[in-house]
This record gives C-alpha cells, sequence and structure tokens, in this order.
C-alpha cells in the first residue's frame, strides 16, 4: 500500500481481563464519516462513525488469542482509537471515559473487516463510533 495514502497515526487501546494495552499504529488511514438512518416513522438519526483502514503489519493477534502481547481489532471487548500518539495510559483514575470527553478522535470499534488474504492490499478495515 502506498505510503502517502496511510500518513495517520492511531492509538490502539486493547481491553483484556480488566487491563488496558495501549498500542501506538503509525501508517494508517484514518476517515471521519457520518452515517444517517431513517427509520420507519420517517426520523432521521445521524451517527458520526471512523473508518479506519490498517495495512498489514506485524504483532496482529487474533481477538480469541489476544492475551495482552501484541495487538488485535476486537468488537467485543472495548477497544479503542484515538487519531495520533497519545502518552496517556488507562487507569483507575483516567478511564476509557475520561479519554473519550478528552480527545474529539476518539471512538469504540464496533466492526472489523479482515481483508488480509488479498493477493494486494491487504488490510484490516476497523469501523468505530
Amino acid at each position: 500500500m502506498s505510503n502517502a495514502i496511510f500518513t495517520d497515526t492511531v492509538t490502539l487501546f486493547n481491553h483484556y481481563k480488566g487491563e488496558w494495552f495501549k498500542t501506538v499504529l503509525p501508517g494508517v488511514q484514518w476517515e471521519d464519516k457520518v452515517t444517517r438512518t431513517v427509520d420507519s416513522d420517517g426520523k432521521i438519526t445521524i451517527t458520526p462513525e471512523v473508518s479506519l483502514t490498517v495495512p498489514v503489519r506485524a504483532g496482529y493477534v487474533e481477538p480469541k488469542a489476544f492475551t495482552g502481547s501484541g495487538f488485535t481489532f476486537g468488537t467485543g471487548n472495548l477497544d479503542v482509537i484515538v487519531l495520533g500518539e497519545i502518552n496517556d495510559e488507562i487507569t483507575q483514575d483516567f478511564t476509557i471515559t475520561h479519554l473519550k470527553k478528552k480527545y474529539d478522535h476518539a471512538a469504540t470499534i464496533y466492526g472489523v473487516s479482515d481483508n488480509t488474504l488479498r493477493a494486494m492490499l491487504r488490510h484490516w478495515k476497523v469501523v468505530a463510533r
């Protein structure tokens, strides 16, 4: 993948057994999006989303095998991404809630597409809110 496209850096927080593990991932593409949905009554709901493209790299661990070493993109364990390299650590005094209030570009991962088996453009597509 072209380095000209993937110029963003994110900080990923993986949650495992009550602990948070931080990984900085440079060379990614962060895109802010807005999803609009219309319910049966005609009410429009606008939801901000993040689309993150992460080219294949060493250190990735499948979500079920993650034990705190490496990084993963889990959808059921509260993993959070933040735009940029940040120094904060998640502790009892500085929680994920504090992190999301402090940083405008912080979101919880809810969807992942694994495109790592493609012959070209091997990557993960991560979607977060």
